[in-house]
């Protein structure tokens, strides 16, 4: 009888006690881990009806900016007309759970609901698992917004040992078919294709792809960086890079009457 009680008064103590344990630092997932935030997200996009203006930030590298990810967010909820926020890879800085969710307790402030995009930092680890417990199962994804395709793919080609497979080409080719409804296009992606860290052997296929389309505005990039602007291809596709969070800096792009802009924000 007695080895019974204390049996039972262990497993009591063991259960208020387990609230309280150290998790470790490899860990993929916890309790309160969020789940398929892309979606859950996109699905708020597009519950809100508005006009055919389409407004939003492009913001990227928040790996080590914990400290200024609250003026940011204060930066954006003040501007008006705000549709989303992309948040364009390097979400962590060795893929650990803690720094995702660290960016999440800060993201999850936006009034505007945010696109979460694969860095090359975030293929550190566990930090692909855990990008798709938190945000998508797919590294490549697509939606389309008041007739504006958004691809979003995976571009973090020197995580693969360059193997070919890193941009998805055969993927890419799919989503830049010229479809009915869709006006104009946006490659959005973490590196650059002009950077050292995307597959060469896959640049100029990479290029034909989106200048063949005829309606991509332009290729969304961050990972150098700096705010910019080069023109690998054609000059018209402009291949932008927004400066990173840390640097305290993002950008608006907007699409009004099917012409394009951006502008650097700094807070």
């Amino acid at each position: 009888m007695k080895l019974r009680l204390f049996i039972l008064i262990s497993i009591i103590f063991l259960g208020f006690s387990c609230n309280k344990l150290e998790y470790s630092p490899n860990q993929k997932f916890d309790k309160d881990t969020p789940q398929n935030l892309n979606a859950v997200n996109l699905k708020r996009l597009f519950s809100v009806s508005g006009d055919d203006t389409i407004r939003f930030v492009l913001s990227g590298d928040s790996q080590r900016a914990y400290d200024d990810l609250p003026t940011f967010v204060d930066a954006v909820n003040a501007m008006t007309g705000i549709d989303f926020v992309f948040l364009n890879g390097d979400i962590s800085d060795f893929g650990l759970l803690q720094e995702f969710k660290w960016v999440e307790k800060y993201y999850s402030k936006l009034k505007s609901p945010y696109i979460a995009v694969i860095g090359n930092h975030d293929h550190v680890a566990n930090g692909v698992d855990i990008y798709k417990r938190f945000y998508s199962e797919e590294l490549d994804f697509s939606f389309n917004y008041k007739g504006v395709k958004f691809v979003c793919h995976n571009t973090n080609s020197r995580e693969y040992n360059f193997n070919g497979k890193v941009p998805d080409i055969n993927w890419l080719r799919m989503q830049f078919r010229p479809e009915e409804g869709v006006k104009g296009y946006f490659a959005v992606a973490h590196v650059p294709p002009n950077s050292s860290d995307f597959d060469n052997n896959l640049f100029d296929n990479y290029g034909k792809i989106l200048t063949d389309n005829g309606k991509v505005y332009a290729v969304l990039n961050a990972h150098v960086d700096k705010v910019g602007i080069k023109y690998p291809y054609t000059p018209a596709l402009p291949v932008i890079t927004t400066n990173s969070l840390y640097n305290k800096h993002f950008l608006v792009v907007e699409v009004v009457n099917n012409n394009f802009k951006y502008y650097d924000v700094a807070f």
